[in-house]
């Protein structure tokens, strides 16, 4: 899949309509619409690719966290062939998290290659390891599942055999779907139980919201707080008031999800529990992922100048600020302060900084990241609430050069101003 120089976005998701799930069917089910394929743009290069040149002897090519790694048999190839794995931008819709291109896309390969994932706990929050297949993104957007793959739970692997080589990433059939995975002291959030399937006939990929009659029950395993919602797919979690960090545990157990297109995998009865781990966090909190690097801020604070807001937080030798032109709740996406509703951002990842816009050198024209600073509520001066979320792009420009890194993360801090 050629990757576009355009910035980050998703498309679309065509939409969510009522599924029918064939073999195991709830007796009151009588829907019979016919779902819509998942398609998104595809991601934007996150840093840069990793490279190898293999010929016929055959051989292989691993990112440097050995979390993808591809290998290609003798006699795949009739001469000496660049291959190379670029991150790319997670897409929340479809991935359990990271994305990769796989590249060369053209290419005739004589023997099939073997694609490994070696997963971590991230792929499997909210789920579990048998509900874990490999997935690609054809050149026309739509997202496929493979079905045909090996789960090794011990060596936590997933592998597929493939001549076809484009955006590939490890998708969750059943999950528990939450706006983020840390909460705050007392906070109140939604939780969803959410299902991927493919259509049986050509492997596309299409998800829904499972229905309540499908829903057996919601509960606290550990960690405190509570669930109100009864039997829904969507119900909501009230974490408990603490001081100090912890962890909670919830559990979703759904039924008649028989697995009509894999009977291997466990769980085949119809019946499926999943789980998601949530951090509690204290009252206040700044949580921010760059670069997949992950940061607890130990300092913070937000205030308001002049009705615009400027949020600063530390972590050891991390850091996140944003700036906002106005308070008010909604989205700021990244651009100009000048223009309405807009906000700038800026992290550090590995020593450097990174920020959301930078000036082209042979144009010298501004070009500003995709993402989005978001208050989902604003309290007075002198104590009160600010929380929200932010999601992004952000660019280091260095001797003309360009490289990106994704960044999101959450916040719920006191005013000081």
């Amino acid at each position: 899949m050629t990757s576009s120089k355009g910035l980050i976005k998703l498309l679309y998701i065509a939409g969510w309509l009522i599924f029918t799930l064939s073999c195991k069917k709830n007796d009151t089910d009588t829907s019979s619409e016919t779902s819509t394929p998942l398609r998104t743009m595809p991601g934007q290069p996150i840093g840069a690719a990793t490279k190898a040149s293999i010929g016929v002897a055959g051989g292989s090519i691993a990112i440097p966290d050995q979390y993808i790694s591809v290998q290609v048999p003798a006699g795949a190839v009739d001469a000496e062939t660049e291959f190379s794995i670029q991150e790319v931008q997670s897409n929340s819709a479809v991935a359990t998290g990271r994305l990769f291109r796989i590249l060369p896309e053209n290419i005739t390969l004589k023997k099939p290659v073997e694609i490994t994932f070696k997963y971590t706990d991230a792929d499997v929050a909210g789920t579990e390891a048998t509900l874990l297949y490999p997935c690609f993104q054809s050149n026309d957007g739509l997202w496929h599942k493979v079905l045909d793959c090996t789960l090794d739970q011990a060596a936590q692997t997933l592998k597929v055999a493939t001549t076809h080589f484009s955006d590939w990433g490890i998708m969750r059939e059943v999950s528990i779907h939450a706006p983020k995975n840390e909460v705050g002291s007392g906070e109140e959030i939604e939780l969803t139980a959410h299902i991927l399937d493919e259509d049986v006939a050509s492997g596309v990929l299409w998800g829904s919201e499972i229905k309540r009659d499908q829903i057996v029950g919601w509960k606290v395993v550990a960690g405190g707080g509570t669930i109100s919602g009864g039997k829904s797919a969507t119900v909501k979690y009230k974490a408990p008031d603490t001081d100090k960090k912890s962890e909670a545990l919830i559990e979703v157990t759904v039924k008649n999800v028989v697995k009509r297109s894999d009977p291997k995998r466990p769980g085949n009865g119809g019946l499926v529990i999943v789980r998601r781990k949530l951090t509690i966090m204290p009252e206040e909190y700044v949580v921010w992922t760059i670069g997949g690097q992950k940061s607890t801020g130990i300092f913070f604070s937000i205030g308001v100048f002049n009705g615009q807001a400027i949020m600063t937080a530390t972590a050891g030798n991390e850091a996140i600020s944003f700036h906002t032109n106005g308070t008010v709740l909604g989205k700021y996406s990244f651009g100009k302060l000048t223009d309405p509703k807009k906000a700038t951002c800026t992290g550090t990842y590995q020593f450097k900084t990174y920020e959301s816009d930078y000036t082209e050198c042979e144009t010298f024209e501004k070009v500003y990241g995709e993402g989005a600073i978001v208050f989902e509520t604003f309290g007075e001066s002198g104590g009160g609430i600010v929380q929200g979320s932010f999601e992004g792009t952000l660019y280091k420009l260095d001797n003309c050069e360009v490289s990106a890194r994704s960044i999101y993360g959450s916040f719920r801090i006191r005013r000081t101003y």
